[in-house]
């Protein structure tokens, strides 16, 4: 039927509007926020370096890597833990929300490091997951499960949230849209108009 994954993608972008108006308690807040940060932080990489340790078996690809040393996984892996905890309390702290869409922000952040980046969390997610890649030296990981993951953000961002933010922030959040980039940050030219926005 025409229009039905229009139809789906509204009918989400709806209840998470609706979401964002329901109070939440602290207690929720910090619930929500262990529970998203846990897969980001834990489970995720697991399910990652398991299945890449597999596709490197049948691909014979596990000695693409095996020559690198390990301190560049550990400097990814430092960046990318940066970048999710700086992230996920920011969230938690200044925009009174979570890591969770059913438990969004109720403020737009703008600054922190949502003046860098529209989104420091999948940035720092894709870092933290590719320095576990190369620490596990897995070409597979690193190519398919990093991409995927990449792709996974794109497409919620992109359908899913910036409507979600648009239809509740209005002109503000499409003005912070057009002044900062979607996921690489842009550190020389950092957005510090969050007084001009809002």
């Amino acid at each position: 039927m025409p229009g039905t994954g229009a139809y789906k993608v509204r009918g989400v972008v709806e209840f998470l509007v609706r979401r964002a108006k329901d109070e939440q308690t602290f207690r929720e807040r910090m619930a929500a926020a262990m529970v998203g940060s846990s897969l980001e932080i834990v489970l995720v990489p697991l399910a990652l370096v398991y299945l890449g340790e597999k596709f490197d078996s049948i691909l014979e690809a596990s000695k693409l890597l095996s020559g690198l040393p390990r301190w560049p996984a550990i400097l990814v892996l430092s960046f990318g833990a940066f970048w999710l905890g700086w992230s996920i309390v920011w969230q938690h702290m200044k925009g009174k929300g979570t890591p969770l869409p059913l438990l969004p922000t109720k403020e737009l952040l703008c600054d922190g490091p949502y003046r860098f980046t529209r989104n420091p969390m999948g940035f720092g997610g894709i870092l933290w997951l590719a320095g576990w890649s190369l620490l596990v030296k897995s070409p597979s990981a690193l190519i398919g499960g990093v991409g995927f993951f990449a792709i996974l953000v794109l497409t919620w961002d992109k359908l899913i949230e910036e409507k979600e933010l648009s239809s509740r922030f209005g002109d503000a959040y499409d003005e912070y849209r057009r002044s900062v980039p979607f996921l690489f940050p842009r550190v020389g030219r950092a957005s510090t108009r969050r007084q001009e926005i809002l």
